[in-house]
C-alpha cells in the first residue's frame, strides 16, 4: 500500500453497489415476459435426483469429468448463463440453462440446452433467441402487480444476489434436494473471472477481499455472491437439502471452512447478516455522554463502528468521524458516506487521532488478544472512551457461536487499562457493563 507523506489513513472512497438494469426496464420485461408466455414454473414434488448446478467460475474447467460421469449416473445439469455454451463445447449437453440478467446483451448467452429457464425479468431478446424457454418469477418487490391474471398455480423464487445463488433456490422449487455446486468460484483465477472468455463482464470493477488470512480478487458482485450463498444454503439445508460446493475460490472456501477453522472475522460478518443482531447499537446511545465528558475538538475514530450509527451521530454534532470495523457489512446505509477502514484492532491501525470511542466491542475479543488490542488503541487514540459489556452476549446462538468472549467485571477492566499506562478520567460500573474515559501518559504501555 502507498502512503503519501504526511497521511493519517489511506484514501478512502465508498462504493454503492446498485443493479445493472433499472427497476423500470425489469418490470417492463416482467410485463412483456409474463403476457407473452404463458407456462410459468410451479412448485413440483421432491424427488431423489441430483441437481449439479454448474457456474462460470475458473474452477469449472477442472471439474468437466466429474460433471459428465455425474450426469451419465443420473444427475441433471443446470447450466448458468455461458456455462451452457461452454459445457456443450466440451462435450455436456445442459438438461438446463438458466438465465436471470435482465439487460438486453445477456441474449448472447442463450445457448444449448435441453430446456430453458429464463426469470421473467431477463430481456425479451432472449425468448426471441429460445421462444419455447419456460417462464419463471422472481421474489421482486410489487411483482404481484406487473403479472396479469393466471389461474395455474406458480411459485415465487428467492435467493437474490446472483443467477448462483437463485438457481439453488429454483432447483429447490423443481424438487431437487441434493445439489453439487461446480464453478461457483465468485474469484478470478489468473486473471480470468470465468472459465471462458465472456467480454460482457470484463469492466466489472474488482476489488481484494481476505477470508481466513487468504486473498482473494473478486468483482463485487462476487463478492455479494459468496456472502449471500451462506445464508441461502443454511436456510435450504434446514428444509432438507444437501448441498456441496466443489472445486476452488472465495465461495468454496467459505462454503467449506470447518467451524473450529471459522475465523473472527466470517463470524461477524455472519452475524450482521441477521436484522435482529442490527437492531442495538449501544454506541448510539452513549454519544452523548462522551461528547459531555470529552468534548471532543478534533477527529474521533469510531473503533468496532458496527451499524455506524454512532459515526453518524457524531457527524451531526459537526464532529469528524472515520469508523473502523473487523467486517465491511456492518454498516447501516446512513454511515456509507462516513470515511471507512475494515481493519482488526488486535493486528494494527493504521491511524492516529486525537480521539477513540470504543463501544460494545472489548468483551467480543479473545481474552489472550485484549493485551494487543488495547496497546494498538492506544497507539491510535491520546483519549479514549470504553463501553465494555460485563454479561454474556444472547446473540451468539443465531449462529451457534459465542460472541463475547472475555467476560469480566468493571474491576478487572479498569486493573487492565491501568496496566497500559492510562489514566482514567472518568469512570461508571453498571449492572450490564464499565464505562471508562482514558488519556493516554508518557508511561510507556506494555
Amino acid at each position: 500500500m502507498h502512503w503519501n507523506p504526511g497521511a493519517k489513513m489511506p484514501l478512502m472512497l465508498p462504493v454503492h453497489l446498485i443493479c445493472n438494469t433499472s427497476d423500470e426496464e425489469i418490470f417492463e420485461n416482467i410485463r412483456i415476459n409474463s403476457h407473452n408466455h404463458g407456462d410459468w414454473l410451479r412448485l413440483e414434488k421432491e424427488h431423489g435426483k441430483t441437481a449439479l448446478l454448474c457456474g462460470s467460475g475458473p474452477s469449472l474447467s477442472d471439474k468437466l469429468e466429474e460433471i459428465r460421469w455425474s450426469q451419465i449416473k443420473g444427475g441433471v445439469v443446470f447450466a448458468l448463463n455461458g456455462a451452457a455454451a461452454y459445457l456443450q463445447s466440451r462435450g455436456i449437453t445442459p438438461d438446463y440453462q438458466v438465465i436471470i440478467d435482465a439487460r438486453a446483451e445477456t441474449a448472447q448467452l442463450v445457448g444449448p440446452a435441453k430446456e430453458h429457464l429464463f426469470a421473467s425479468q431477463v430481456h425479451p431478446a432472449c425468448f426471441i433467441r429460445q421462444p419455447n424457454a419456460r417462464i419463471w418469477h422472481l421474489e421482486v418487490a410489487g411483482i404481484d402487480g406487473l403479472l396479469p391474471q393466471y389461474d395455474r398455480s406458480y411459485c415465487l423464487i428467492g435467493g437474490a444476489a446472483s443467477v448462483g445463488n437463485t438457481a439453488t433456490c429454483l432447483a429447490f422449487a423443481m424438487g431437487y434436494r441434493r445439489m453439487r455446486c461446480f464453478g461457483y468460484d465468485s474469484c478470478h483465477k489468473d486473471g480470468a473471472g470465468h472459465a471462458f472468455p465472456q467480454p460482457m463482464n470484463d469492466g466489472d470493477p474488482i476489488a481484494s477481499v481476505r477470508f481466513n488470512g487468504k486473498d482473494y480478487i473478486a468483482s463485487l458482485t462476487m463478492k455479494l455472491q459468496a456472502e449471500k450463498f451462506m445464508d441461502t444454503a443454511r436456510t435450504l439445508k434446514a428444509y432438507g437439502c444437501n448441498i456441496t460446493v466443489e472445486g476452488s475460490g472465495l465461495l468454496p472456501d467459505m462454503f467449506n471452512a470447518p467451524r473450529d477453522e471459522m475465523a473472527e472475522d466470517e463470524k461477524y460478518r455472519r452475524m450482521w447478516e441477521r436484522p435482529e443482531y442490527r437492531k442495538l447499537s449501544p454506541g448510539e446511545s452513549l454519544v452523548d455522554k462522551f461528547i459531555e465528558i470529552a468534548q471532543p475538538s478534533g477527529t474521533v475514530i469510531d473503533l468496532g463502528c458496527g451499524t455506524g450509527r454512532a459515526g453518524v451521530r457524531l457527524r451531526d454534532h459537526g464532529i469528524p468521524v472515520v469508523l473502523i470495523d473487523f467486517t465491511d457489512n456492518s454498516r447501516d446505509p446512513d454511515a456509507l458516506s462516513l470515511p471507512f477502514l475494515q481493519c482488526d484492532i488486535t493486528e494494527h491501525i493504521p491511524l492516529s487521532m486525537p480521539y477513540g470511542f470504543c463501544t460494545d466491542v472489548m468483551e467480543h475479543i479473545p481474552t489472550d488478544r485484549i493485551d494487543a488490542a488495547l496497546t494498538n488503541i492506544i497507539k491510535a487514540a491520546e483519549r479514549i472512551f470504553f463501553q465494555i459489556s460485563t454479561e454474556p452476549d444472547d446473540f451468539g446462538r443465531l449462529i451457534d457461536e459465542p460472541l463475547h468472549l472475555t467476560v469480566r467485571p468493571h474491576a478487572w477492566w479498569r486493573e487492565k487499562l491501568l496496566s497500559h499506562g492510562l489514566e482514567i478520567e472518568w469512570e461508571e460500573e453498571t449492572p450490564i457493563s464499565a464505562l471508562f474515559y482514558v488519556r493516554r501518559t508518557q508511561k510507556e504501555p506494555i
